[in-house]
């Protein structure tokens, strides 16, 4: 309205006028749009997965207007690619002689031993959390990092309070700024969530069957107790208490939001306060035309397609594992996509195509995709959820396990065992999963489902991040968040009870061997004679 009345008073004004001012009003429009503009840092764990999820939010925050800034070790592989999506990079030094999440050497060494024979997912945990301790102490004892990001005097932070390792929740911390956390899973006591084992069991973690049976309800208490405490044991007190006063848990439950992928379309459907937002589909992106050598496979593949893809430790799968996928693929009619890396001498099937990138997201939305073999990650179960695909499944580490496990629960697809599988096991369970239309149609539901949300992925996440800094989160935090935790479970109240009906069985007890010996002498004591006379 305020336009128009511009543009009738300038019009009166002659052409020049009429232009400048024109102009001036378009200027002071866009300058308009842009009041709530914040200057936001992104930070999380080097490894690749997890960088993934901060680009997404922070290439849909740089859209809306914000200044983002993202903090990276300077040994990032092409940091140009997040200029590139709107965002700014802040580098800190990693030495050369360290280990770093987003190497090569990094990747080898993780694919050296999951196929070790003896591999030890606990081992692994152990040894992230101290790679990702070793990476937080450069980034915050780098001087010329910290006075840059100082300076700057950011709005807000995202950043990841990783599971095994919640440290760069140290960075907004010291820079005392308000922040909001993104992550994968939440250990559910940790953020107050009302998450009970009686009906759930902790996402991410416990793969049993989530039906609820007095096993399965004493199962997961133990997990629960279990799990918050071992995950507790893996944080590094010793940087905690170099750069706060604060513990571990108190940091984290100085969030402004909790961010996370999970989400009832793939998963149980959790209790959740306003400030814990789920937000699914963080990697789902607008479909993009394939490139057109894709694009001539897919047109070609009178029988569908098949996608295989295990994230970047296929690059070295052993030549064994390889092999047995290419004879499985050999006697599939469908066209395969497979990203793997062929070792020399082992001869390729004709309808097997290997491609070193690929792009999953624009693949898994053809028409034509009839099946996902994956990993299970996270980001690869949204977008075959998303666009409806089925998955089958074969878990390497980490949270993969519960991921193929829920996703078969939900009758989306089927789970293998990469150590201890055959071609023939492969060929009949892909024959099964595209020859049987309950695990597209089941899925394609979901997938109807989710994309009836309102809002999901990068749009969600950046909405309710900019909801927070216009508002802040006071009206969105529930009370539980600010009691420790034995009195959020309530164990002192029970404690009181259980000493309350202690005492007033006792006294009970006391009464009744009282009343009792009363009755017992008045019924069968007879006195003596003596007494009597």
């Amino acid at each position: 309205m305020i336009l128009n009345v511009v543009l009738c008073t300038v019009g009166a004004l002659g052409g020049d006028t009429y232009t400048m001012l024109l102009i001036t009003a378009v200027l002071l429009m866009a300058t308009m749009e842009n009041v709530y503009a914040a200057r936001i840092l992104l930070a999380s764990p080097q490894i690749s997965s997890h960088v993934m999820m901060q680009i997404t939010t922070g290439e849909e925050l740089a859209r809306r207007g914000h200044e983002v800034h993202i903090a990276v070790a300077d040994r990032y592989p092409k940091p140009e690619s997040l200029r590139q999506l709107g965002m700014r990079t802040i580098t800190y030094h990693i030495p050369p002689d360290q280990p770093f999440g987003l190497s090569d050497e990094t990747e080898v060494l993780l694919a050296e031993r999951l196929f070790s024979g003896n591999f030890q997912q606990s081992s692994l945990s152990n040894d992230t959390s101290t790679l990702v301790t070793r990476d937080c102490e450069n980034m915050l004892s780098d001087k010329k990092f910290m006075q840059e990001v100082r300076a700057l005097k950011f709005d807000v932070a995202l950043v990841e309070p990783f599971i095994i390792n919640p440290c760069y929740l140290l960075l907004p911390h010291k820079l005392n700024i308000p922040f909001v956390c993104l992550e994968l899973y939440y250990m559910p006591w940790f953020i107050r969530m009302p998450a009970f084992p009686s009906f759930l069991r902790i996402p991410g973690i416990i793969t049993t069957d989530n039906e609820p049976t007095l096993s399965n309800s004493l199962i997961n208490t133990l997990f629960y107790v279990g799990a918050h405490w071992k995950v507790s044991t893996m944080w590094n007190n010793t940087l905690l208490h170099r750069h706060s006063s604060l513990t571990w848990n108190e940091l984290i439950l100085k969030s402004e939001l909790f961010l996370f992928i999970g989400d009832h379309h793939l998963d149980t459907p959790l209790p959740l306060f306003p400030n814990v937002v789920p937000v699914p589909g963080l990697t789902v992106r607008p479909v993009k035309p394939l490139p057109e050598q894709l694009e001539k496979l897919a047109a070609g593949s009178r029988d569908g397609m098949i996608l295989a893809t295990f994230g970047s430790v296929a690059a070295y799968f052993p030549e064994e594992v390889i092999v047995k996928f290419l004879q499985a693929f050999s006697r599939v009619k469908q066209t395969v996509i497979a990203r793997l890396t062929i070792p020399e001498g082992v001869a390729v099937p004709k309808n097997v195509h290997v491609l070193k990138w690929l792009p999953q997201n624009d693949i898994l939305a053809h028409r034509q995709m009839k099946l996902l073999i994956t990993h299970c990650g996270c980001h690869s179960q949204d977008e075959a959820l998303y666009h409806g695909v089925p998955m089958l499944g074969f878990p390497l580490f980490a949270e993969q396990p519960y991921n193929c496990k829920r996703a078969h629960a939900k009758g989306f697809g089927l789970t293998m065992n990469i150590h201890n599988f055959t071609s023939e096991e492969l060929f009949n369970n892909i024959r099964e999963m595209t020859n049987n239309k309950t695990y597209s149609d089941n899925i394609k539901r979901s997938s109807a489902i989710l994309r009836d949300e309102p809002m999901i992925g990068p749009n969600k996440s950046a909405h309710w991040i900019e909801h927070v800094i216009k508002y802040g989160s006071s009206h969105l935090r529930s009370p539980a968040m600010d009691l420790p935790l034995y009195r959020f479970l309530m164990l002192d109240v029970l404690a009181i009870i259980f000493i309350i009906v202690s005492v007033l069985v006792a006294i009970i007890c006391l009464c009744t061997i009282v009343v009792t010996k009363i009755i017992w002498k008045k019924l069968f004591y007879k006195p003596s004679k003596k007494k009597l006379q």
